[in-house]
């Protein structure tokens, strides 16, 4: 079966069998292409030490299940002057509501953009379990961690977003 324009031109079938060859051809081509740049130029290594960094990432799994277990209530409140001091009140409470005490507390804003825009608070105790401090920080969006140490182990860890004005 052929089909003719009215200029003389005539579709058969080798000439459809012909576009579609190469239609394909070219697709298949460059999927090739693409798939041989990918595949060279990416090793697939995401860390130099893939296997302590799992062993790391276990770890910070048993750490995380241990503080959940300890049940610890830690409210927070961090306000933006206009002169870009931030102040932060922290309350520690343990499951029954009483004031955990004997914490080594640091606490730091870190920006989530420019590490050099991290800003660490200084911390003075404001009654048991209970700590406020001041830093300088500009507005915008900050992670707000949070890490309570027993001698040298870290028994709690908090990142949280927050956002000053």
């Amino acid at each position: 079966m052929t089909a003719q324009s009215g200029d003389g031109f005539r579709l058969t079938g080798k000439k459809v069998l012909a576009i579609l060859v190469g239609f394909f051809s070219v697709i298949i081509t460059v999927n090739m292409v693409m798939a041989y740049v990918a595949v060279t130029t990416f090793s697939g290594m995401q860390t130099q030490r893939p296997y302590e960094a799992g062993l790391k990432f276990n770890h910070a799994i048993a750490k995380a299940k241990m503080q959940q277990e300890q049940h610890w209530s830690v409210d927070t409140h961090v306000e933006r002057a206009g002169d870009g001091k931030v102040s932060l009140t922290i309350a520690l409470a343990d499951q029954q509501g009483a004031a955990i005490v004997d914490q080594h507390l640091s606490v730091q804003l870190v920006s989530p953009v420019d590490s050099r825009n991290d800003a660490v608070f200084a911390l003075v105790a404001d009654g048991p379990g209970r700590y406020r401090g001041v830093t300088q920080a500009g507005a915008g969006q900050w992670d707000l961690v949070i890490e309570a140490k027993r001698s040298e182990d870290a028994v709690f860890r908090s990142v949280s977003r927050v956002s000053l004005q």
